[in-house]
């Protein structure tokens, strides 16, 4: 192969690369535009410093290598998480809930990774029911996915707490956390960070295999 035509080839892939993950702060197939709505609006009104908003726009989120989960990270900051208020003895917290709508109904879900809440650690959710819906009303369409317990996270810039498989889910354009419990806290419950992946398609997957053979391909022929 002639030297142009790798520089072209490698000038497509690297195209190719930066398109697939231009936005750093949502992870690899990730659904982008989620919206979410509470029992509680938090530290600020929707889409402000501490509101629903910031669990699922990817505020406060990191990508670093996109083929390695671990370096998925998020950070400690009030203001990019969501924290509801009120009245909860050890550690139980009746009525709380979080309700994130995906924008569409989704018939592949594949992932949800969840990032507990990072600044005051026994703020964060513990144990929950994942309920999910194509429609939020009448409250008889949800369906329970499962209780989770998910794990409390251990500090700034640290890696998802929970992968959830949502595989077994048909269909759903709204997934509902009912959550039952935190790690301690007296007053609050919250998540820093929630994101829905998809499965690939055979198509995405087949360029993505191709790109990263090119670009072997063509670190091999410059070696």
């Amino acid at each position: 192969m002639k030297r142009n035509s790798l520089i072209g080839l490698g000038s497509a892939v690297a195209v190719l690369l930066a398109c697939s993950f231009a936005n750093a702060e949502l992870i690899p197939l990730a659904i982008s535009g989620v919206t979410g709505d509470a029992y509680h609006v938090g530290d600020g009104a929707d889409p402000g410093d501490g509101s629903w908003s910031r669990v699922l726009d990817g505020t406060g989120l990191t990508v670093g290598d996109v083929s390695d989960p671990s370096t998925w990270t998020h950070n400690a900051r009030w203001q990019d998480n969501w924290q509801g208020q009120g009245s909860y003895t050890g550690g139980n917290t009746p009525g709380a809930w979080f309700t994130a709508d995906l924008g569409s109904i989704y018939t592949d879900l594949a992932k949800l990774y969840v990032w507990n809440v990072r600044e005051v650690l026994d703020r964060g959710m513990k144990d929950v029911d994942i309920f999910y819906s194509d429609t939020t009303f009448p409250p008889t369409s949800w369906s329970l996915l499962g209780s989770y317990t998910i794990p409390q996270a251990t500090g700034d810039g640290t890696p998802a707490d929970a992968i959830i498989d949502l595989s077994s889910i048909p269909s759903a354009r709204y997934i509902g956390l009912d959550i039952h419990s935190n790690y301690g806290s007296t007053f609050r419950v919250g998540v820093a960070e929630m994101q829905f992946t998809v499965v690939p398609e055979p198509a995405s997957a087949l360029l993505g295999g191709l790109a990263l053979a090119a670009i072997g391909f063509v670190v091999r022929r410059r070696a």
